[in-house]
């Protein structure tokens, strides 16, 4: 076997296995800015509280320009009415130094009604608030909310 020939069964797994680790950072870098550059073109908006908001025993109302939304809590289920069409409804709780745990909604009766069940958290901080946060999308516009929730709800331990 002539030393050519060695030196490439050698070198071409290096040049193989290099080849791939350039490949990947090149198109992960284009992905990145991709979803960057799209996220920064879809304006989001801050969904203001129109009334006072102790859920379960209250409804919560939200506003933004003619959107209205009211967040409500029964039968173990949240529960959200829109005045408007949404594309989409996700859900998360929250504490300082914990791990946000998001719920996809379900649409109900159709794109203004949305629902899904109550899900029970463990490892709550006593000490620490509970945030719902609130995230939407309607006519190619994003939406979102964050306020805080009595840890005694549904939603707590025992």
């Amino acid at each position: 076997m002539s030393p050519h020939i060695k030196v490439a069964i050698i070198i071409a797994p290096l040049l193989l296995i290099g080849g791939y680790i350039v490949a990947d950072y090149y198109q992960t870098s284009k992905e990145e800015k991709y979803l960057t550059s799209e996220a920064q073109r879809i304006p989001a908006y801050r969904l203001e509280m129109a009334s006072s908001c102790a859920i379960p025993e209250q409804a919560c109302k939200f506003k933004k320009d003619n959107l209205i939304l009211t967040l409500t809590v029964d039968n173990n289920n949240y529960r959200i009415e829109s005045s408007h069409k949404l594309d989409g409804v996700t859900l998360g709780l929250a504490q300082v130094d914990r791990e946000t745990r998001t719920i996809q909604m379900l649409q109900l009766s159709g794109p203004t009604s949305w629902a899904v069940p109550v899900r029970r958290l463990t490892n709550l901080k006593m000490d620490a608030p509970l945030v719902m946060r609130i995230a939407l999308a309607s006519n190619g516009k994003r939406y979102f909310a964050e306020f805080e929730i009595d840890k005694s709800g549904p939603w707590g331990v025992e």
